[in-house]
């Protein structure tokens, strides 16, 4: 009987709580809390799709390097802008006659780009993203993938916060992003992409050099002469002429079209350059009006190279004189070990007026 009686006080317990559950009290904050997840949960939904913890490993684009045709990148005030195309394997700028891109380059951004991820975002309200510089109309740059139908990926691209990382997000996002990225290798300057080696030439092909005063000519056997003189040439002159040829470097393209602050008409150096195919290459190196640099242009090609005194060497410099090695002639008689003594040449004491007259004896 005592166990029954146990039994039923507890059920009455158990019982006497429920009518509070159903308190107007009670109900509304049970709905406002439920009302509250709900809008947790939508904004965490709308305000950027790597809420969500797993979103850390999603891409943030979806394509594959071989789709991409042209990319077009718009920079800030500084620049206007740069578009690089696909041309078979190879890039080009068409704006500059399809001028050759360092695939390398572009190789390497595209797999940068391809592999980032959607990680938690920093910030999603407007101000943030000017903050960060990723604002529609605020931004460092602009950054479009076009496939062959279009647009497939866009990204704006703000400040850095350290090391080849950036802040970014795709236009139809707003959340802002802390992404894996150098903004270096997203430069909107045409010079940053262009194929810096156009000017340089297989050293063995090099078959004659020449200017108007001067012209070296390879042998049959490898070895090289001077036109108009019989002189061997200096093989070191002549090696460092050839390496400064084969290994021309420049700065940047200046474009197409001639200036006459490039003083092309009146050029320091035309230089002749035959090769072992047949062909010839003539470079026209002028100096820039009020400037340090020079201008090269093969007549072969539509652009105009802007080089430095330092990419140049001793092209400048070099004449038939400094090519041509020196003849016995030429060489520095050796001098006496002793200054004033004589040589085997000098004629001696007794020499000069026949034989020498005995001294007079003393009286």
């Amino acid at each position: 009987m005592a166990d029954t009686s146990v039994t039923e006080m507890t059920s009455q317990a158990d019982i006497s709580w429920r009518p509070d559950l159903r308190a107007p009290i009670v109900m509304g904050l049970t709905g406002l809390l439920i009302l509250q997840l709900l809008v947790a949960l939508g904004l965490g939904l709308g305000s950027g799709r790597g809420m969500a913890p797993g979103g850390a490993d999603t891409p943030l684009f979806s394509f594959t390097a071989d789709q991409v045709q042209a990319i077009h990148i718009e920079g800030g005030a500084e620049s206007t802008g740069v578009v690089i195309r696909r041309r078979g394997d190879s890039w080009i700028l068409p704006d500059l006659a399809d001028l050759p891109v360092e695939g390398s380059k572009v190789d390497q951004l595209l797999v940068g780009l391809a592999e980032l991820k959607r990680s938690l975002p920093i910030a999603t309200s407007e101000a943030a993203r000017k903050r960060f510089k990723v604002a529609d109309a605020e931004f460092e740059r602009r950054l479009v993938l076009d496939g062959e139908h279009g647009p497939i990926a866009s990204l704006l691209i703000g400040d850095s916060p350290g090391f080849r990382r950036v802040f970014g997000r795709p236009p139809d996002d707003p959340a802002v992003y802390d992404l894996k990225l150098a903004l270096s290798d997203v430069s909107a300057r045409r010079d940053d992409w262009i194929d810096m080696g156009l000017l340089h030439l297989e050293r063995e092909q090099i078959t004659r050099v020449g200017t108007d005063d001067w012209t070296l000519t390879k042998a049959g056997d490898g070895g090289w002469t001077l036109a108009n003189t019989d002189q061997a040439v200096d093989q070191q002159a002549v090696d460092s002429l050839l390496a400064s040829l084969s290994n021309l470097g420049y700065r940047g393209v200046l474009g197409t079209d001639d200036d006459p602050a490039y003083n092309q008409q009146t050029p320091r150096l035309v230089l002749s350059i035959g090769l072992g195919d047949g062909s010839t290459r003539t470079y026209r190196i002028s100096q820039a009006e009020d400037s340090e640099d020079y201008v090269l242009k093969d007549t072969g090609r539509p652009w105009y190279f802007k080089l430095s005194e330092f990419d140049l060497g001793d092209l400048l410099s070099t004449d038939a004189a400094s090519l041509a090695g020196k003849t016995d002639s030429q060489e520095t008689p050796a001098q006496p070990d002793h200054p004033g003594a004589p040589t085997e040449e000098s004629e001696s004491p007794g020499d000069a007026g026949g034989e020498q007259a005995p001294a007079s004896s003393a009286e």
